[in-house]
């Protein structure tokens, strides 16, 4: 990755030091002045760095201007004072990052800016294009046009319990049994009314399909309510005093559809990678979602979303951690 920094401030290189260091990647860093004469070449593979504080404040709105929602390259903000007005108005014009003094102190990390350069990826398209749905199978609005043995794109909702050993240690084999017959039957009251059917499940977890219509996801706000809702749920429907863990992992997949119980032959890189994505990556008690989703989040919780990074050649996006 080259990284450019347009300031006027000297000392602002020793904040890079570890990524001078990087082999992947290289900075370099030039007079604020000439930011205007650079955007005029149209950069393309860079990310940009601008420290704000070597502007004029009554300059500040013109230089967010230059980028409005850059298409060919990243860029971030640098605020050495800490004084920048409004640090969330650098995302409104296309940012990928807002550095603040203190984040400067402590020195900038080669993790923090491949997750700005993520962040930018994932977020560069809005809404479903005619092209994004081309590439998929369309399976519908509801199940009644879906026919076993044909091939269509769904939903793919992983879900499954942590601490598998915690509980096997904790209950006895009917008791253990019965929890999870309950686990079960919640997950099943929840995603039934937003057309998810349980397709493959064993003992702690399993696959859950939802119909694709190119248009919306309803496995993303299901998701969501599953996550938020973890407490209450474990005081309403488990009687043994127990805080229930689970991760969730999200993918738009193509796969050959089959009933429940008839799955054991079929073949798919979908299924895999959703199996490994769920079960591999996925940190306990969360929820991560694959690229294919970003266009599909409900509008107003974008902003629930993160960059974590790439698992098997995909951007994968994680939910920020509620605080109970």
């Amino acid at each position: 990755m080259n990284i450019i920094v347009f300031s006027d401030n000297k000392t602002l290189i020793k904040s890079f030091s570890e990524i001078k260091k990087s082999k992947d990647m290289s900075i370099t860093i030039h007079p604020a002045g000439d930011i205007k004469k650079f955007m005029k070449k149209t950069p393309v593979n860079v990310f940009l760095y601008i420290d704000i504080n070597s502007y004029p404040s009554s300059e500040h709105s013109k230089i967010l201007k230059l980028f409005n929602n850059p298409e060919t390259f990243s860029y971030g903000i640098i605020d050495t004072t800490g004084k920048f007005d409004d640090p969330a108005a650098v995302f409104f014009t296309g940012a990928s990052d807002y550095i603040g003094k203190n984040l400067l102190k402590k020195g900038i990390t080669g993790k923090r800016l491949n997750d700005a350069s993520a962040f930018r990826k994932l977020n560069i398209s809005d809404s479903p294009s005619s092209a994004d749905s081309a590439q998929y199978i369309l399976s519908g609005n509801s199940w009644s046009g879906i026919k076993t043995g044909n091939e269509y794109t769904f939903c793919m909702m992983f879900i499954e319990l942590d601490n598998k050993k915690e509980l096997r240690t904790s209950y006895s084999g009917e008791n253990l049994n019965v929890l999870l017959s309950i686990f079960q039957k919640h997950i099943e009251d929840v995603v039934i009314p937003q057309n998810g059917k349980m397709w493959m499940w064993q003992d702690y977890g399993g696959l859950i399909l939802f119909p694709f219509n190119g248009k919306t996801c309803e496995a993303i706000l299901t998701s969501v309510r599953l996550i938020l809702n973890r407490n209450i749920i474990s005081a309403e429907y488990f009687k043994n005093d127990i805080l229930l863990s689970y991760r969730i992992a999200i993918h738009l997949g193509t796969t050959v559809y089959k009933k429940r119980g008839e799955t054991g032959k079929i073949i798919s890189d979908s299924i895999n990678s959703i199996f490994h994505l769920g079960q591999k990556f996925a940190d306990p008690d969360s929820l991560n979602l694959t690229e294919s989703l970003v266009p599909y989040i409900p509008k107003g919780l974008e902003k629930l979303f993160i960059p974590a990074g790439e698992y098997e050649g995909r951007n994968i996006l994680r939910m920020r951690r509620p605080i109970y």
